[in-house]
């Protein structure tokens, strides 16, 4: 265990995403539900200001600002408190370092760092062991770059794709700079896949699905099933490729001339249900930390400047 030193900040970046949030070196699903006593069964929950908040047996639900509720507030205790379990801390000065799309930058930027710093001094528990952050800072960087920026310089006419479950984001990057003009936010993220193999098994099996029975179809492909669910899974989720790839095209994706990233949840269904992955000049970025890996590095890029 690493002992506290008062002097020292520690930069921790987080991923804030609709189904899943992501510190450099912990992942854990998004969802919240708050209670009023203490859980009996779950040890998974933020205890902050008397109430208790139960994380990750479900997602979010794709809300557009993620100000407009408190979940992402509670998620991003139990996302310090995940990395610094791995730290071996339990209390911190600590930089914040999160990102939002490009194209919401500028409209949600003050606002979503207002939310993240309305408290500076954090006391709160989870999974029963207390932690005290002291928030010395909040940055905010692009996400989907930030994930980019380890791999080195992106020369001549790149693309990046990052398809999260709430949204797909995309930007042209040339000779390692973005292209704002080229921003856009499109609301078309793997939930949509989801919800669609959802209610077409419903309609087959007279009774909801939960995502749990479908999510390991969508990240691993498969795997040698035959089905009729399976071949239903792989029917809808070839569709929903289909129509990414359109959309990458009118995007201003050219095979062959540019060079295609992808990040994000949307990429295992690209992998596992499109050629994408066989084709040249297409390469995906599979380590789902890899945004929150990059906001500490542009965090620490900044304040060396």
């Amino acid at each position: 265990m690493q002992k506290f030193n008062s002097n020292t900040r520690i930069i921790v970046g987080v991923d804030h995403g609709y189904g899943n949030m992501k510190t450099a070196h912990r992942v854990f699903r998004t969802g919240v539900e708050c209670m009023e006593e203490e859980p009996i069964v779950s040890k998974n929950f933020v205890k902050y200001k008397s109430k208790f908040y139960v994380i990750g047996e479900s997602h979010l639900v794709y809300q557009g600002n993620k100000t407009d509720s408190e979940a992402f507030y509670i998620l991003t205790l139990a996302a310090f408190a995940e990395e610094l379990k791995f730290r071996g801390l339990h209390e911190a000065n600590v930089i914040l370092a999160v990102g939002l799309p490009l194209a919401w930058m500028k409209s949600q930027g003050a606002d979503f760092k207002r939310y993240l710093m309305k408290e500076q001094e954090l006391h709160f528990e989870f999974r029963k062991e207390r932690y005290h952050v002291h928030l010395c800072g909040v940055e905010i960087f692009p996400q989907g770059f930030a994930a980019v920026v380890n791999l080195g310089a992106m020369q001549r006419m790149n693309m990046l794709a990052d398809i999260g479950n709430g949204t797909m984001n995309v930007m042209q990057i040339v000779d390692n700079k973005p292209l704002e003009k080229s921003l856009v936010t499109d609301k078309f993220g793997v939930g949509i896949c989801m919800k669609e193999i959802q209610k077409e098994l419903s309609k087959e099996n007279g009774e909801d699905i939960p995502e749990m029975l479908i999510e390991p179809l969508l990240r691993n492909g498969l795997q040698e099933r035959t089905d009729s669910t399976a071949k239903k899974v792989e029917h809808i989720a070839t569709r929903y490729t289909e129509n990414i790839r359109r959309r990458l095209v009118d995007y201003g994706y050219k095979e062959g001339l540019v060079h295609l990233y992808v990040i994000g949840g949307g990429g295992c269904l690209l992998r596992n249900y499109s050629d994408l992955a066989e084709k040249a000049g297409v390469t995906f970025i599979t380590d789902i930390c890899a945004n929150a890996k990059g906001y500490e590095t542009l965090a620490e890029k900044k304040l060396r400047r």
